[in-house]
C-alpha cells in the first residue's frame, strides 16, 4: 500500500487512484487512516499531514442529505438465532415507503461463534448468507463488517467484498467504523463504540452503533436493534427485534434528522419510539 499512498502524496487523483489499483474506497481510507495514526511512520510529517487532509477530504463514504434511511444490524445469518424472514420485510417497507438507502451496522454472520450445526464451516456459512442475504436492483445498501464478520477474513474470506461483487446495489463501507454526512455534518456509524477518542480524525455529533442487541437513543449515540432473534435485555422495551428510519427535515436554516424505530408484530413492522436531533445547517 506504499506505493498507493506515494501516488496521492504525488498529487494523483483519489478516485483515479482506486481504480487503477482496484481498491474500494474503505481499503484505502483505512490505509490513509493507519498510516496517520501509525507509531511506526513510513512518512515525515509534512507527508502525514497531507495524508490525513486527503483522508479528511474524502472520509465520508455516502452523502445523505435529504435522504431517508433504514438502519438494520446484527442479522447473524447462519447462527442459530437467525431469522431470515426479518429483512425481506423490511426491504418491503422501504420499497413501501420510498426508501432507497439501507445501511447494515455488521454482524452480517455468524463468525463460527454460537454457529448453527448446519454451519460449521465458513465456506457452508458464505454460501447460505449468500443464499439468504435480499437484494434490490432500487436500494441501495451499505453494509458495515463486525466483530463476526472479522472471523471470516482469517479464514480467507472478506464478507463485504463477496456480498458486493454477488448481490445487486451493495456497497462495502469496512470494518467496525464508517462515516456518512448529512448537510456537511459527519455521523459516526460503528459496529460498536469501542473505538477510542485519540483514533478518531472526524469530529462528529453522534455515531449510530450496532452490536448491542438492544436499541437505545442518547445525546451522542443510537444503538440499532439486532435483525435476528438473539435479543438481550428481553423484559425491556429496548430489547425488541426490529430497525431504524432516520429522515432528514429541513427548516430554512437549521434542519432535524428524525429517527424511528420499529419493531415487529407477526412481521408487520409497528412504530414504537421516536428521537430528533437538531442542527444548523453549515454554510
Amino acid at each position: 500500500m506504499r506505493e498507493v499512498l506515494d501516488q496521492l502524496i504525488a498529487g494523483e487523483d483519489f478516485d483515479k487512484v482506486l481504480v487503477e489499483r482496484q481498491l474500494n474506497k474503505y481499503e484505502l481510507l483505512a490505509a490513509l487512516r493507519q498510516e496517520v495514526l501509525a507509531y511506526k511512520k513510513d512518512f515525515d510529517l509534512n507527508q502525514r499531514e497531507q495524508l490525513k487532509s486527503i483522508y479528511l477530504k474524502f472520509y465520508s463514504m455516502v452523502d445523505l442529505t435529504g435522504q431517508k434511511v433504514a438502519f438494520v444490524s446484527d442479522t447473524h445469518f447462519a447462527s442459530k438465532y437467525e431469522n431470515t424472514e426479518y429483512f425481506p420485510v423490511v426491504l418491503d417497507f422501504c420499497r413501501n415507503q420510498g426508501i432507497f438507502y439501507l445501511f447494515h451496522g455488521g454482524d452480517i454472520g455468524a463468525g463460527m461463534v454460537d454457529s448453527h450445526k448446519e454451519y460449521q464451516s465458513p465456506i457452508k456459512q458464505m454460501n447460505h448468507i449468500l443464499d439468504v442475504y435480499p437484494e434490490d436492483k432500487h436500494i441501495r445498501q451499505y453494509v458495515l463488517g463486525g466483530n463476526h464478520d472479522t472471523k471470516y477474513l482469517k479464514n480467507g474470506f472478506d464478507i463485504l467484498k463477496i456480498l458486493s461483487t454477488e448481490k445487486r446495489n451493495v456497497f462495502p463501507l469496512g470494518y467496525l467504523q464508517s462515516y456518512f454526512t448529512v448537510f456537511g455534518y459527519p455521523i459516526s456509524f460503528e459496529h460498536h463504540s469501542k473505538i477510542r477518542l485519540q483514533y478518531r480524525l472526524v469530529e462528529f455529533p453522534f455515531a449510530i452503533t450496532g452490536h448491542a442487541h438492544k436499541s437505545r437513543f442518547a445525546d451522542d449515540f443510537i444503538k440499532l436493534p439486532t435483525l435476528s432473534d438473539d435479543i438481550h435485555r428481553k423484559k425491556d422495551a429496548e430489547g425488541v427485534s426490529g430497525f431504524i428510519v432516520m429522515e432528514t427535515v429541513p427548516y430554512g436554516v437549521r434542519f432535524d434528522l428524525n429517527f424511528s424505530r420499529y419493531s415487529f408484530d407477526d412481521l408487520n413492522p409497528v412504530k414504537e419510539e421516536c428521537y430528533t436531533y437538531q442542527f444548523t445547517k453549515k454554510k
